[in-house]
């Protein structure tokens, strides 16, 4: 069996992640994860989205075809961004599902113009946590929710730990992982209801190794991308065996947050 070519807006790295973790996904969980970190939200069509870390776009196709609703996607990694973006034209959501690239010195949403923003596993990409966090609570309206699930750190590591090292997208990937202290510490000092704080690092195991065991038991076409891009497939490999270690050595772990914007009442949500 023959592969289709790359698209124009594709990479080998895409084009695996996507046959690993499912169309428009490029990490462990697909739909089923977004739209469970969403369940807390109460979606419904005359609610506005924020997804910061869209990816592919996968979850964000998905939160608009199940609720209905309106959602911004915002995406730190370019081949991501680009592909995500295409992805949402070609299935006719440019317009309800849109990803654009994040872009640090220029990401300044309207003030009190989102009603929910969610994010997964993406943070830990951003070095300035406190500031997108502020960034975040601004852009909520009164009593607007935030859902986040991050790569965190094991309190007494240091950011710059050699334990740490190697576990972004590509192994010489900058990343910033936070403490669960620091992520606490930052909804406690902003304008934040945190209501769940919850360490997730087994369920998300499981989805690694799901999504594992579904790719390599299956034939046809997962079976001849495997054959036609090894080395992708190997270094896919090597990245989640890298991030399961270190969830097993304790270094990192899968932390789930949802927190609530103090202030206003329900009915000043819609000024």
């Amino acid at each position: 069996m023959t592969i289709p070519p790359l698209l124009p807006w594709e990479t080998e790295a895409i084009r695996i992640q996507e046959q690993v973790w499912g169309a428009g996904y490029y990490k462990p969980g697909g739909e089923e994860h977004v739209l469970g970190l969403a369940k807390p939200f109460g979606l419904n069509p005359s609610l506005t989205v924020m997804e910061f870390g869209a990816g592919l776009g996968g979850g964000t196709r998905a939160l608009v075809n199940e609720f209905g609703v309106w959602v911004n996607g915002i995406e730190p990694t370019a081949d991501l961004a680009k592909a995500g973006k295409e992805m949402s034209i070609k299935a006719g959501m440019e317009k309800k599902a849109d990803i654009v690239r994040y872009s640090p010195e220029g990401f300044e949403p309207k003030q009190g113009s989102v009603d929910c923003i969610l994010s997964s596993e993406s943070l830990y990409l951003v070095e300035d946590k406190p500031k997108l966090l502020k960034i975040f609570e601004r852009a909520l309206k009164p009593r607007g929710q935030v859902s986040i699930t991050d790569f965190v750190r094991n309190d007494a590591l240091a950011m710059n730990d050699q334990r740490l090292q190697g576990l972004g997208l590509a192994p010489s990937d900058q990343t910033f992982f936070a403490s669960g202290e620091e992520y606490a510490k930052w909804f406690r000092e902003l304008n934040f209801d945190l209501r769940v704080n919850e360490d997730i690092t087994e369920r998300y195991r499981k989805m690694i190794m799901d999504g594992w065991i579904g790719f390599t038991q299956a034939g046809g076409e997962k079976a001849a991308h495997a054959k036609a891009l090894p080395e992708q497939v190997v270094k896919e490999v090597e990245l989640w065996s890298r991030r399961v270690a270190a969830f097993d050595a304790g270094d990192l772990k899968v932390m789930r947050y949802y927190a609530i914007k103090l202030g206003g009442t329900k009915l000043m949500s819609n000024w």
